[in-house]
Order: C-alpha cells, then structure tokens, then sequence
C-alpha cells in the first residue's frame, strides 16, 4: 500500500502543473487588463481594482465592458440587455466563451456584456447567488436578476437572454 501513495502523489502532482500549464496557455490569449480602454463602456475605462483590475479581457467586435460598479451596470441596463459574465483566468470554459464574445460579438447586437473577475468579486456573486465560474447572468436597470445560467458562449447568450 505504501509503494502506491508515492506514484500517487507524482501523478496528482503531474495532474495539476498541466492543468497550470494549459490555463498560463489560455490566458495568453487576452491582451492585458490595458484593453479596458479600448471597450464600449458607459463607466470609466480603468476597472476597480477590488472586482478584478487584472481579468484579461481582449478587443470585442461586440459590445464587451469590464465591470467597474453595478450602477455602472445598471445604467448600461437602463439603455439595453446586460449580462453579467463570471470568468476566471484559470478557467478553459470561460476561456473558450471569451474566445467566442470577441470573435462573434457582433451577433450580440444591442446586449452588453460585463466581464467580472470570479476570484475578486465576491460580494455581486452572493448578490445573484453565483457560485461556479462560467456563469452569466441577466440583470435589469434596477440590477435585479431577469436570467441565469452557465456556458454557451455567443449562442447561449442569444438563446436565453430576456428582451422587454
């Protein structure tokens, strides 16, 4: 029994410096928290510091902000569908739904997206009950929640979101 735990131990090991490797990878792929000028944001360019300044968030062909506040949001609300995205760095899935928001944004038409750090904003995940990265949610220019759900990318979004 003892000759296993060490081989064990080696495989979990091995397991999680890939796991690393393949999020480091992912997250090549974004520009820079630097980008958040380059967005369409009725907010200020610079995200807070405290809800994830350094979430890399890439150019969008589609309307794509980073979350400075939620009456930054709200207000974007007030103009047309907002849908909050809980994505994390480390995570392939949010990754890949970032992937597909820049290269196919522009299908999104009038609904803004509004990328949030999973890690750092702790405080609007309790406010709409979000605990798995990956998750979206639709709020209204009050900020209450109209919708949420996980994955999906561009299609998903289009599939569920809630137009008054």
């Amino acid at each position: 029994m003892r000759r296993m735990a060490i081989p064990t131990i080696f495989l979990l090991f091995a397991a999680a410096a890939g796991a690393a490797l393949f999020a480091q990878s992912m997250m090549s792929t974004g520009s820079g928290a630097s980008d958040a000028g380059s967005m369409t944001s009725a907010a200020p360019a610079t995200a807070d510091p405290k809800v994830g300044a350094e979430l890399r968030v890439a150019k969008s062909t589609g309307r794509k902000v980073q979350f400075t506040t939620m009456e930054a949001a709200e207000a974007l609300a007030a103009k047309g569908p907002v849908v909050l995205f809980f994505a994390a760095d480390w995570c392939p899935y949010c990754q890949q739904d970032l992937k597909d928001i820049n290269a196919n944004g522009a299908q999104l038409k009038d609904i803004t997206i509004v990328v949030l750090d999973y890690d750092t904003a702790k405080a609007v995940k309790r406010q709409f009950g979000v605990t798995v990265q990956d998750t979206f949610v639709q709020i209204d220019a009050r900020g209450a929640k109209l919708g949420i759900w996980n994955a999906g990318g561009v299609a998903g979004i289009l599939k569920r979101v809630v137009r008054s």
